[in-house]
């Protein structure tokens, strides 16, 4: 059991760490889930310091010690009996790890998936929005610190980087995040951030690049959506393309070294709507509707501009029964109304606070 005791003098904690919305269960068993980079597990290293320290054993699934030895469940429960150890953190896990899980007083598994085959409670973890970056950057002025948020997105590890080191700390951890084959198709997926596509057009397009199955290409975005590394949202008409979104913005522009602000900002409202849990289609290429309420970014539309774009578009608008429209923009205020519709622009740090 000499793999056990390697692990349990490893007494791990975080260097840094800021609140976030998520709060884990004070005791019983749980599943923590969500993509790569989120800090699932600075979240629950956090909470094991609340914790007695000789209380846990904390093993991560992929250490490369598990390549070339097993543990069993007897082995496993063995050991917590006799360490007296009452919690259980099995991070990065996946099914088969275990044959099967063993029963201490708490079990925490941490997963980038769903696991529909565990029985315990889940909870989902997103990256950041823009509420809790500003804990992770209270050093900085309220103007400032959006104009940061735009710049490294919402993995809290990219939060707490100078903007001069970003690119130097996205590059690590994208090659330690995604395999080979898997980062193939992030550069791929990073040029179509912001575009309504198919399946078979993101395979068309990867191989003209690289040497890539049809199957792979299908199977790696089908387990990337699973995932929710990449969002695909349909549109209000219903047509077979859907617009696509990475789950961060930042890594997105760092792969496709291309990517327009205004797709930037689009990708920052699109990431806010699901993180707050909202149900929404798109309207074309610009715009989310949520009932008989249409979000468009415009980052630097005036009252003029604003109104000149959606006076060719309100029948579209009254046709899906459009009632208030919130333009949402960098720092642009204003408010019209145009055929009994509602017109309102607003910052999207007031935005993203008011649609929580």
């Amino acid at each position: 059991m000499h793999i056990l005791e390697y692990f349990l003098n490893i007494r791990i904690q975080n260097t840094t760490f800021s609140p976030r919305k998520l709060t884990l269960p004070k005791t019983g068993s749980f599943h923590l889930y969500g993509a790569r980079g989120v800090g699932k597990s600075t979240l629950v290293i956090d909470y094991l310091q609340s914790l007695p320290e000789e209380s846990w054993l904390y093993l991560d699934c992929q250490d490369p010690i598990f390549a070339l030895e097993d543990i069993d469940h007897d082995h496993l429960s063995a050991f917590l009996a006799e360490e007296g150890i009452t919690t259980l953190v099995l991070d990065h896990y996946y099914e088969g790890f275990l044959e099967r899980l063993p029963d201490p007083a708490q079990l925490i598994i941490i997963s980038r998936r769903p696991q529909p085959q565990l029985t315990l409670p889940a909870y989902e973890l997103h990256g950041l929005d823009y509420e809790e970056f500003l804990s992770f950057d209270h050093d900085h002025a309220p103007t400032t610190s959006f104009n940061r948020f735009l710049k490294v997105g919402t993995l809290p590890a990219m939060a707490q980087r100078e903007l001069a080191a970003l690119d130097t700390t996205l590059r690590p951890f994208f090659f330690a995040s995604f395999d080979e084959d898997e980062s193939r198709m992030m550069l791929i997926l990073a040029r179509y951030q912001g575009h309504r596509v198919t399946t078979h057009q993101l395979y068309r397009y990867a191989r003209e690049y690289f040497r890539i199955s049809k199957d792979r290409v299908y199977s790696t975005v089908k387990r990337f959506e699973e995932e929710k590394l990449i969002f695909f949202i349909e549109d209000v008409e219903g047509k077979g393309a859907r617009k696509m979104i990475l789950y961060d913005y930042a890594l997105a522009r760092y792969l496709s070294k291309e990517q327009p602000f205004p797709v930037t900002f689009d990708a920052l409202i699109a990431l806010a709507l699901i993180k707050h849990g909202f149900t929404f289609v798109t309207t074309g290429n610009r715009g989310y509707l949520l009932g008989d309420t249409l979000i468009l970014p415009a980052p630097f539309d005036t009252e003029e501009q604003a109104w000149k774009y959606v006076y060719n578009r309100v029948n579209l608008y009254r046709k899906h029964r459009v009632t208030h429209v919130w333009v949402v923009t960098v720092s642009n205020r204003f408010t019209f109304t145009l055929r009994d519709i509602t017109f309102e622009g607003i910052p999207f740090y007031e935005w993203s606070i008011v649609n929580e």
